[in-house]
């Protein structure tokens, strides 16, 4: 393993001294350090495994249930989309530079269709939004991820990515990115009657949980306070993984109680709309990648 002097500027960790991979070595040897000591592989296997779990426990059931739920599924989708690119993210990204570059906008595309699938599903559970709410949600929904928050902290990445000020504009995106997700169930925590809604606690749980993560991440904590001792094991990224496992079983068991099967019926409108909303989503972002690396192909990371 190299030490962080050893390493090109572009795959360094604040305060993460030891435990790099070496460069340039086969995607195979990358493949099989999931079962190796380095500074990723908490990572890699801290949304690998749940990835499994959310697919066999909660996915494959719905699936096979007589009702299928759109809105359930469009979410648990996005969770496993975010979880196993996350994984591969932190497992292949060190191989290069360019590497380095194209997992992590594959990581950040996860990210941004967790928060469209989160909107989507709360968007089409919702029975108490206005009839205006309703119209512009799901476009004000799209760019708000991915012009606010997407494509923003690509670009900064791909042509800014040691500007000092970019992991605070990324969590301020992201901040209000979470806030919007909240506007489907404003209704809910107005109304004095939900007071036994077994589901907005799970909902506020998840937020309490993105709070932490952000926390974790964005003030690299603790490793800020002793570089070099929690390489391996417990730097700040890796508590914010655990972190967003725990936002995304409060939000798959909260969508869980909020779905009913007539309300999950594939012909109802607003699944329609959360379909197509979902897809066109998948579409922008994977031009979005093809376009980002073609302009990463012409940078220099190493000044």
């Amino acid at each position: 393993m190299l030490r962080d002097e050893e390493v090109p500027l572009l795959l360094k960790r604040k305060h993460v001294v030891s435990g790099y991979r070496p460069l340039n070595q086969p995607k195979s040897f990358y493949l099989k350090s999931a079962f190796s000591s380095h500074n990723e592989v908490f990572n890699v296997w801290t949304h690998f495994i749940p990835a499994i779990i959310l697919f066999f426990a909660y996915l494959i059931p719905e699936l096979m249930s007589p009702l299928p739920r759109v809105p359930v599924l469009i979410l648990q989708v996005g969770i496993v989309l975010l979880l196993i690119a996350s994984s591969m993210a932190h497992l292949m990204h060190s191989r290069s530079e360019l590497d380095h570059v194209f997992w992590f906008l594959i990581d950040f595309s996860g990210i941004a269709l967790f928060g469209i699938t989160i909107g989507l599903q709360r968007y089409s559970s919702s029975d108490h939004m206005s009839l205006i709410m309703k119209i512009v949600y799901v476009p004000l929904l799209l760019i708000v991820v991915l012009g606010g928050q997407y494509f923003s902290t690509c670009y900064l990445f791909v042509f800014k990515p040691h500007y000092k000020r970019r992991m605070e504009l990324r969590m301020g995106s992201c901040f209000l990115l979470a806030c919007w997700l909240y506007i489907p169930l404003h209704y809910r925590y107005q109304d004095p009657e939900s007071v036994g809604d077994p589901a907005l606690p799970l909902h506020s749980r998840a937020f309490q949980w993105l709070v932490f993560s952000g926390i974790f991440m964005g003030a690299h904590i603790p490793e800020r306070f002793a570089p070099g001792f929690f390489d391996i094991v417990g730097y700040g990224h890796q508590l914010f993984h655990l972190c967003i496992d725990m936002v995304a079983w409060n939000l798959l068991d909260a969508a869980n109680l909020d779905c009913s099967s007539d309300e999950g019926h594939v012909h109802l409108p607003r699944n329609i709309v959360a379909v197509i909303a979902l897809f066109a989503s998948i579409a922008m972002i994977g031009y979005n990648v093809h376009t980002m690396m073609q302009k990463a192909k012409t940078k220099r990371y190493d000044e």
